[in-house]
């Protein structure tokens, strides 16, 4: 089985961001309602946002959902988009807000035109996972929303403290408190599925 260590050591998962001046670019287009801006904008996040709903509510269907309605409020949102912090950021904050809302069930269901479907391109499968990787995002799933979202942004995208504060709208020591949480109780998870 793979270790914790190693797994959250791991930047095969990171995601890099865009250069400041394209997400300008990539906003202005977006608002401009070009849909090649669009599709850019799907194709760089779509993984990382699928990554991250997937933690959050563990069900791959739902997860698509949420990935899903994530990109149709920002884009009908896009306007109110400041640049004040990174599109990736502003984006994983809508995910949590339409997570929230799944919670609540109050989940909007809207449905794209069939000619918006027969364009889109189908994304590429995902790769297969390490067994080991599954054992720990099975753990993780047990871990409440907030520890769970810590983790998932700082170890697989890669976000920084600042980052992740910003996208969960609390301060940097309490990003820090919940990653130093999240790491202990799933040590405690991995230690007793050992023995």
């Amino acid at each position: 089985m793979m270790a914790l260590d190693q797994f959250l050591g791991t930047s095969w998962m990171r995601v890099s961001g865009l250069p400041f001046e394209d997400e300008a670019k990539m906003v202005s287009d977006l608002r401009a309602g070009r849909r090649e801006a669009f599709d850019r904008l799907v194709s760089l996040y779509y993984d990382r946002l699928h990554r991250l709903a997937y933690s959050m509510a563990g069900c791959e269907e739902d997860a698509r959902d949420l990935t899903q309605e994530t990109f149709l409020a920002a884009l009908e949102s896009i306007g109110n988009f400041r640049a004040e912090a990174r599109l990736s950021t502003w984006l994983i904050a809508i995910l949590r807000n339409q997570y929230t809302l799944y919670l609540r069930g109050e989940r909007k269901w809207r449905h794209a035109p069939l000619e918006a479907v027969e364009t889109a391109a189908a994304p590429a499968p995902a790769p297969p996972v390490h067994p080991g990787v599954v054992a720990i995002l099975e753990r993780l799933r047990k871990l409440p929303e907030d520890l769970r979202t810590t983790l998932v942004l700082f170890y697989l995208d890669g976000m920084k403290y600042a980052e992740i504060a910003e996208a969960m709208n609390c301060p940097i020591g309490t990003v820090r408190s919940r990653l130093f949480e999240a790491r202990e109780r799933l040590k405690r998870m991995m230690e007793g599925a050992a023995s």
